[in-house]
């Protein structure tokens, strides 16, 4: 404060011996470096247009001074402490313009849609930069500055707001589509994010289970399985345009016979069970093999091949036809009976 009125007092005393400060003047990109003179020749300050980076210059000119009427001094105008060598009002050097991609929410307030593009003023040594909606979705987000710029520090740290820095990078990746619901309707749908929650990138549906069929209580849908669903869901990386989570392909069912305990006996249940097939799996069915004993339990109701362990110990045999499974009734059981009958022999 004392150096500031040390200056100001050395310009009134040079003004009193009859020097003028010099002010660039006139409107900018036509400024001359001159004497205050007429009825500015008493002035110690000079005055300039603020210039708002990303925004440009304010509307007025360069002049001796005060910041004139219906301007605001700090917000569009801006004055300096005049020189009686050289104006201190000289204009800021400023380096190339650029343009960046504007953007608003949709009547819906469901998505952010690019409207057009908007150029943006820098100065000289400012880096270029852009700014667009992040990919936590806010439907009360303002993209700041018109795409021009960076973004609000507290909107980037809550993932509201990405900024990138070439000019006109500030494109949002189109929203991925998948199948979405019950399966009733099989066409796919943008995945736009609800609000608070992130752009999903994955799709999701009901997991196919080898000769069991789809996983209940799982629908078709947008984002990644939800945590500890593995058994009953799958989910597969999103594209913008067409659904990775579709129809799943399968084969025509087949039937295979489960077996039960009965009078210390594997026996054959009367109604055979449907196995569901994918497209390229073979049919396949198991039952008890020779070695299999009282304590042994059919695997997936007949359907499918033997677990390796049990094929490999004979204590599960498979076939490759629809309802193959069913002649194995109680040989399995009577095998080590009768080889234990004929040692008596």
């Amino acid at each position: 404060m004392k150096a500031t009125f040390i200056t100001l007092g050395l310009a009134l005393l040079v003004i009193q011996q009859g020097e003028a400060i010099k002010c660039y003047q006139g409107a900018p990109g036509s400024t001359v470096d001159a004497d205050c003179t007429d009825s500015n020749a008493a002035a110690t300050v000079c005055h300039q247009p603020m210039f708002t980076e990303y925004t440009g210059l304010a509307a007025g000119s360069y002049g001796c001074g005060a910041c004139p009427s219906g301007t605001t001094k700090g917000t569009d105008c801006k004055e300096c402490t005049g020189d009686t060598s050289a104006g201190c009002n000289a204009p800021e050097a400023t380096g190339a313009d650029f343009n960046c991609h504007t953007y608003t929410i949709n009547a819906a307030k469901t998505a952010f849609t690019k409207t057009g593009t908007l150029t943006c003023k820098r100065l000289a040594a400012t880096p270029i930069k852009c700014n667009m909606p992040g990919n936590v979705f806010d439907n009360t987000f303002t993209v700041a500055n018109g795409g021009c710029g960076p973004c609000d520090a507290t909107a980037k740290a809550a993932n509201k707001c990405a900024e990138c820095d070439t000019a006109e990078c500030n494109v949002m990746p189109s929203p991925i589509k998948c199948i979405q619901g019950d399966g009733s309707d099989m066409t796919a749908k943008d995945c736009l994010p609800a609000q608070g929650e992130t752009t999903p990138t994955k799709c999701s549906q009901a997991k196919f289970v080898e000769y069991t069929g789809l996983a209940t209580g799982q629908d078709y849908a947008c984002g990644a399985c939800a945590a500890n669903s593995d058994a009953k869901c799958q989910d597969c990386t999103g594209k913008s345009d067409a659904a990775c989570n579709t129809k799943i392909e399968t084969a025509e069912n087949f039937k295979c016979y489960d077996y039960e305990l009965k009078d210390e006996k594997l026996v054959k249940k009367d109604a055979a069970v449907t196995c569901q097939r994918l497209k390229d799996t073979p049919i396949k069915c198991n039952m008890p093999g020779s070695a299999a004993d009282k304590t042994y339990s059919v695997k997936n109701n007949g359907c499918g091949p033997c677990e390796t362990a049990d094929k490999t110990s004979n204590k599960c045999a498979e076939c490759d036809k629809g309802e193959c499974n069913s002649a194995f009734a109680v040989t399995a059981l009577l095998l080590p009976l009768l080889t234990a009958l004929y040692s008596l022999l």
